[in-house]
């Protein structure tokens, strides 16, 4: 049939109903064959979004060294996403989405990682951490008041002598000397340095455990030079070494305080003193590097007291505190002032026993004037000497807890 033979009404309405019928061609396509529907758009994951702009920005990074990890923190301004992109054998690429920060290299050189780098890719902070041995399994966790995120690299375990099982020998001490270099502590009225004193009181010690003791004995600092606080800790745990204990002097704005004190750590002060007294010694970190937005805060040690890993250890550092106080006063017939509890950054990170020991006031001029005299700074360091030496009795007949990598 044709068109042409049909009514010219009956003609129109069968081409009506075909194009009614039929599927519209794509714009532009003309005569072309028909074609296919449009698939749906892909779902996208969301670690794929990147932001157009930077949503927050990176502030600090601390690296803290222990035996079986080293801890990189990463403090921002917001809550971020992150991801590792890499962790191959020599080297570990950490991506922190939408972060601003600075170009810059971070030395660790801690027998295992080298070196942090801190780079920029687009909207996003890129973190290269390089390794000088084998690359270990790496944990990550955030924490928040302020925001953080830790990374935990572990190191690989590798044969070696160690500590054999059934060991329950103290094997070594590090001996740290407060202060040192630019950093010159309390002084006293007529001119005796903190850092003198504590460094010649530290040598004494360390010549007697090493002529009376069995054990291997370690100094954070054996001359007139600054120790970073971090450093002082992360060289005892580089050592493994089983105690450590930080000598200091103390001073105050009232001439007549006397006597001696112990500390261990805590985030929280046994008193208003303590407090004080740690906010004092926690201020040698302004010599350290440049004040930061972040270390600028009021909370920031209490921040980076969390970050650390000491915890496990307050049991045994409290007994370590207790015996030394009851030798020195026992010794030295002076005032008990106490074994306290506050923030002291120099103890935090250790892994094994820490305590930190005020041997006398140098601001008052009755005890600068002894603190002057050798004879009494032999006195001072057999009295360290004896309790070290009942606690490495206590040491060697109980059990001791490990180290947990995280909390």
């Amino acid at each position: 049939m044709t068109l042409r033979r049909l009514p010219l009404v009956a003609a129109i309405v069968l081409m009506a109903s075909g194009l009614a019928g039929a599927e519209p061609p794509p714009p532009g396509a003309g005569s072309s064959p028909r074609a296919a529907p449009a698939k749906p758009p892909k779902a996208v994951a969301p670690d794929a979004v990147r932001p157009t702009t930077f949503t927050a920005t990176l502030t600090d990074v601390r690296v803290r060294s222990y035996p079986s990890f080293t801890r990189v923190v990463v403090e921002t301004t917001n809550p971020i996403r992150s991801r590792v992109d890499a962790n191959g054998p020599t080297a570990a690429r950490v991506r922190l989405i939408g972060v601003d920060s600075d170009i810059r290299v971070e030395p660790v050189h801690d027998g295992f990682i080298g070196e942090l780098r801190i780079d920029r890719a687009a909207t996003d902070t890129i973190i290269y951490v390089s390794f000088e041995g084998a690359a270990g399994e790496l944990k990550t966790k955030t924490l928040s008041d302020p925001p953080r995120l830790m990374l935990d690299f572990m190191r690989p375990l590798e044969p070696g002598p160690g500590r054999r099982e059934g060991d329950t020998r103290l094997r070594s001490i590090v001996l740290d000397a407060g202060h040192g270099g630019h950093d010159s502590g309390t002084r006293g009225p007529t001119g005796l340095f903190e850092k003198d004193l504590v460094l010649d009181v530290t040598r004494r010690v360390a010549k007697l455990v090493r002529e009376r003791l069995d054990v291997k004995v370690l100094l954070s600092r054996d001359d007139d030079r600054f120790v970073t606080l971090k450093d002082r800790t992360s060289y005892a745990n580089r050592e493994n070494a089983d105690l450590f204990v930080s000598i200091h002097a103390n001073g105050h704005r009232q001439a007549d305080s006397a006597g001696i004190e112990t500390y261990f750590l805590s985030s929280e002060a046994t008193d208003t003193a303590a407090r004080q007294l740690a906010a004092l010694e926690n201020n040698v970190v302004q010599f350290e590097r440049p004040v930061a937005a972040a270390s600028a805060r009021p909370d920031f040690l209490k921040t980076i007291l969390w970050d650390l890993a000491q915890s496990e250890f307050q049991v045994q550092s409290s007994r370590v505190a207790e015996i030394l106080l009851a030798s020195m006063t026992r010794a030295l017939r002076v005032p008990n002032r106490g074994v306290k509890q506050a923030g002291f950054y120099v103890l935090g990170g250790a892994a094994m026993p820490a305590v930190l020991i005020e041997i006398g006031f140098v601001t008052n001029p009755k005890e600068e004037r002894r603190l002057k005299e050798s004879g009494y700074r032999d006195e001072i360091a057999r009295a360290i000497f004896f309790g070290l030496a009942e606690y490495k009795r206590d040491y060697e007949q109980g059990p001791r807890g490990a180290l947990a990598p995280a909390r």
